[in-house]
Order: C-alpha cells, then sequence, then structure tokens
C-alpha cells in the first residue's frame, strides 16, 4: 500500500520524485523553522543520501540471501530477497571494452561500481581473474592463459587481458553507480520554480518505494527525526494543496 501511494504521489503530484522530496524536505525545514534549503545544498545532500542508500541494498542483499539459504523467506511480495535483487537489478549494464593502444588495457566505463561475477566475457568465455602472484605460475604451467580461457589483471580503472592478442570482443557485465540527482529550475523573480526541461536535470534513480527513506534520511542532515508516517502526512498535505491550485 505504501508502495502504490508513493507512486501516485509521483505520478499525480509534480511527475518526478525529486521535486516530491524537494518540496516535503522544504515544508518541513518551514515548519521546524530551519530555514530555506537552496538547490545547491538540497543536490549535494541528495547525492549523499542516494549513495548511502544505494551501498545499503548489498548489505541487505546479503542479509536477506542468508536468511532465503536458511528458508527463513516467503514467497510473491514477501520475498524480500527478491525486492532487493529487483531494487539492485535497475543498474545492471553490459557494455563492450575499448582497446587503449597506449596502455595495452580495456579502459573500464565510468560509471562502473563493480564488476559482476563472471562479467568479463571474451566472445563467449568468462575471463577469469588472476592476481598478481598467479601469473608466474600461469605463465610457466599448462593453465597459461589462451584465447579459450583468457585471465585479466585489475587495475582500478583498466583491465589487462592475456593473451595480448585479444584486443576485441571483449565485454563487461557490471552494476553502474547512480546518477547523482539534481534538482534543476527556473528563476521568476526570487522564487525558484521547478523546472525538468534543464539539460542537467537528474531524478533519484533509486526505487520509487525508497522516497520516505530518502526524505528521512535528508532530513537527519539537519537534525530533524521524523517517522515514515509523517513524511505520508506531509506527502498527501502536498497533493491536496496541488489540487486546490488547479480547481481554483
Amino acid at each position: 500500500m505504501r508502495l502504490l501511494f508513493f507512486m501516485y504521489i509521483c505520478i499525480n503530484f509534480s511527475n518526478t520524485m525529486i521535486d516530491t522530496i524537494y518540496q516535503i524536505v522544504k515544508v518541513v525545514l518551514n515548519k521546524e523553522l530551519r530555514g530555506n534549503i537552496t538547490p545547491d545544498e538540497f543536490n549535494k545532500i541528495a547525492k549523499q543520501v542516494q549513495d548511502e542508500i544505494f551501498a545499503e541494498y548489498f548489505v541487505d542483499a546479503n542479509l536477506q540471501q542468508n536468511k532465503e539459504n536458511r528458508g527463513l523467506t516467503n514467497k510473491n511480495y514477501a520475498n524480500l530477497p527478491q525486492l532487493v535483487r529487483q531494487k539492485i537489478a535497475r543498474f545492471h549494464k553490459l557494455e563492450s571494452l575499448t582497446y587503449n593502444v597506449g596502455t595495452l588495457n580495456f579502459d573500464l566505463p565510468s560509471d562502473i561500481y563493480f564488476i559482476e561475477d563472471n562479467g568479463l566475457l571474451y566472445n563467449s568465455n568468462v575471463i577469469e581473474e588472476a592476481q598478481g602472484a598467479d601469473f608466474g605460475f600461469l605463465s610457466s604451467s599448462l593453465a597459461s592463459p589462451s584465447v579459450t580461457f583468457p585471465v585479466y589483471e585489475n587495475y582500478m580503472d583498466a583491465i589487462r587481458v592475456y593473451p595480448a592478442e585479444i584486443q576485441t570482443g571483449v565485454t563487461c557485465r557490471y552494476l553502474r553507480k547512480p546518477a547523482d540527482p539534481k534538482w534543476t529550475y527556473t528563476s521568476v523573480g526570487d522564487v525558484e520554480l521547478f523546472d525538468a526541461t534543464i539539460s542537467d536535470y537528474q531524478d533519484f534513480e533509486l526505487h520509487t518505494s525508497e522516497l520516505s527513506n530518502i526524505v528521512i534520511n535528508m532530513l537527519s542532515y539537519f537534525g530533524i527525526n521524523i517517522r515514515e508516517a509523517e513524511v505520508t502526512q506531509y506527502a498527501e498535505a502536498l497533493k491536496q494543496n496541488e489540487e486546490n491550485k488547479e480547481q481554483q
């Protein structure tokens, strides 16, 4: 029910999650006499909160998977491990890598968070990761790298694939970082009006069900602690106010 409500709010109130959150945060700050929040302040805190919640997904996924392995979870909408995986799945990406002749490496995508398990492929062959100490053994054994059984070293923002003759056909399955949210606006006098048509506008990329979580975490940076039910009340009040304006 909570998810359906917030989806309704985002669709019917402002069409974007970021503007809904911005309006709720402004209302709460004014109510608590904490002053106004500038768009720049909002965007900086929004990025921090989104990154924190995104990082928590992987902790939750591990905990929920452990519960699932012990048979402590349910099916359908109560299947929490699956729900967490679905939140993460929106950040899955597949991309062909470009060989850098100057460095002899394949450059990794700039938005990469981490490579998935068995996420590097040369054509249809998995490229196994090898640590530096392993290469001395590999080069002098029957297990030396080949186009059928390639290996790679990770250099943070690039990888080196062995054998060196592999320079094309490498793809990467990975989880990307969420794009930094940005509430954009047009100034009319001294008033900042939300404007999603500006080129660097970016909505939150987290699942819609995270709306209350984002609001609560953002307000905590101002020392304000509210409950989820209060977020729902503020969202309902904003929706009602918007409907009243449309009827005038």
